[in-house]
């Protein structure tokens, strides 16, 4: 198949993951456009990446035969009104998901899509290595029916996002029970690194029950947690045969013969190693759970999965199968904010049907 010519609409901190992307898989995908207003910043995108940089998406449209699609990385105020006009000038888009507080935004907002099916979102989370392998393992059958998933890795909706995934629930309504509390901790590294002084601060944590009837999931976050070096992921999937603890698996070969084995990263660059730092999959039990789909580049598992996000969103466009589409994060969205409604009324609440359910 031939290489993924994209656009992309923004040129903050997010916009570099997939330039980082193009530019390490230079077969695999080319950014022939960045939309941004601000001139300086278009100024230091073309000294940086080389890239063609247009003021607005008018000005794009009449460049549309350079892109076969466009990606969202804007600030959530901006996104909706940006993606639906990217909508009404018939781009196909990949965004970034939207942030909105109630379900009456969310239908507002999915009913003002020009044409939903143009429409894929860059949810990146399940399309990370280690999450791809345990997927494999609950795929290959070994911890039988799944009915439990504990996650500790993501904030709102892509931690809901890797509940469903795992669950596998699509638009199943559930009953929600969630709390939020702080808790001191020595203030860690952020985006652009560590404080200047060590000081305590109040880590915001929020915890959620959500209980599909047969099965149920458990959402746990803290704010920290994306660069705190003393707050760490987890994850617990539970069926009727084993579970997946973090990077362990534990099943039975028949009722009576238990076996455990650990998931292990095979790659290069670790150690005494003099190769490039790369991931080339997870194995465990002399099988292979997760290959990388790139080969060998050099990029940290979330741009993996980024640029995963791009090449799927490409094979759509060439007439391929949706991977995650407006309904499914507008569900993701929903039970977000059914958490927070929860989190704030102190009682359980039970969410309901909607039209992008339907």
């Amino acid at each position: 198949m031939k290489r993924a010519v994209f656009g992309i609409v923004g040129a903050g901190w997010r916009a570099e993951f997939f330039l980082r992307a193009a530019k390490e898989l230079p077969e695999f995908f080319h950014v022939s456009i960045v939309v941004e207003r601000n001139p300086e910043k278009a100024k230091r995108l073309e000294r940086q990446w080389g890239v063609k940089v247009l003021p607005d998406l008018d000005a794009l449209a009449k460049c549309r035969e350079e892109v076969e699609f466009v990606v969202m990385c804007l600030s959530p105020d901006v996104m909706p009104a940006m993606l639906n006009k990217a909508s009404d000038l018939g781009f196909y888009v990949l965004s970034e998901t939207f942030a909105l507080n109630c379900a009456d935004a969310i239908e507002e907002y999915y009913h003002g899509i020009k044409d939903p099916s143009r429409v894929q979102f860059a949810e990146q989370y399940w399309l990370r290595p280690a999450h791809m392998a345990r997927m494999a393992v609950i795929e290959s059958g070994r911890i039988g029916r799944v009915t439990q998933a504990q996650i500790s890795v993501g904030h709102g909706y892509h931690g809901v996002s890797l509940l469903r995934k795992y669950l596998d629930v699509g638009f199943e309504n559930c009953v929600i029970r969630a709390w939020e509390f702080t808790n001191p901790i020595v203030e860690g590294p952020g985006r652009a690194g560590y404080p200047e002084k060590e000081q305590i601060i109040q880590d915001r944590q929020q915890f959620a029950v959500l209980d599909f009837g047969s099965k149920w999931g458990v959402f746990d976050f803290t704010e920290e947690q994306y660069f705190s070096k003393i707050r760490g992921s987890r994850v617990l999937i539970r069926g009727d045969r084993g579970e997946i603890e973090n990077n362990t698996v534990r099943c039975l070969k028949d009722y009576k013969t238990p076996v455990e084995y650990n998931m292990t990263r095979s790659g290069s660059g670790i150690d005494e190693g003099l190769g490039a730092p790369v991931i080339e999959g997870i194995q465990a039990a002399g099988e292979w759970l997760y290959l990388n789909p790139f080969g060998r580049p050099r990029l940290s598992d979330e741009e993996i999965a980024i640029a995963d996000t791009v090449w799927k969103m490409h094979q759509y466009v060439c007439g391929g199968e949706s991977f995650y589409s407006l309904e499914e994060a507008c569900q993701d969205q929903y039970l977000d904010c059914m958490i927070k409604s929860a989190v704030k009324s102190g009682e359980s609440v039970k969410t309901r049907s909607h039209s992008w359910t339907k």
